[in-house]
């Protein structure tokens, strides 16, 4: 009676080793939670990049009128100076509120890398403010965001304490024009 139990074992065992059906389901199940993560982190990764760029091209682009007096010329104060920042970068991210700006002038550029505070402390709670200069100046301008990881991952490559937030650093260093 016991042979003939474990003969019916063995044989619905083999039935079911040979069988094929759901393997595609434990298959995906499997593979599918790293694959999608690794889709998603891909997709993060790219959006951080594109966000940076565009960061760096609105601030190049708003750091002409720096550069070329209007800014001076017009009595531009920060907020209108981070605005026309955001006229770019505020497509991707919420650069009015969050988006730190820091402009500095000074006669050389010797002297302004000597001033010019760390990158990682210009931000919402560190180093700010706004001066535009005046002609033939050696000028910085400097725009920060800290952008929230979603996935948790991700937040290895974080470079802010705490490691949830990842600065984002827009910049440009020019002299400016001689204008009247």
């Amino acid at each position: 009676m016991l042979r003939k139990a474990i003969r019916k074992l063995c044989g619905s065992t083999r039935r079911y080793s040979k069988a094929e059906n759901g393997s595609a389901a434990v298959e995906f199940a499997m593979i599918g939670v790293p694959f999608f993560y690794m889709l998603f982190a891909i997709f993060e990764t790219g959006l951080v990049m594109f966000t940076e760029y565009a960061l760096q091209a609105s601030v190049q682009e708003a750091s002409r009128l720096v550069k070329t007096g209007q800014a001076q010329k017009s009595g531009m104060s920060s907020e209108v100076f981070k605005a026309k920042v955001c006229e770019t970068a505020g497509i991707i991210i919420d650069c009015m509120g969050q988006a730190t700006v820091y402009v500095n002038s000074l006669p050389t550029f010797n002297a302004l890398n000597t001033a010019a505070p760390s990158m990682m402390t210009i931000g919402p709670n560190g180093t700010q403010g706004f001066n535009a200069g005046g002609p033939s100046t050696s000028t910085a301008v400097v725009v920060t965001y800290d952008w929230n990881f979603v996935l948790p991952f991700m937040r290895l490559f974080s470079n802010l304490p705490g490691g949830q937030k990842r600065r984002l650093v827009g910049f440009a260093m020019f002299r400016n024009e001689p204008y009247s």
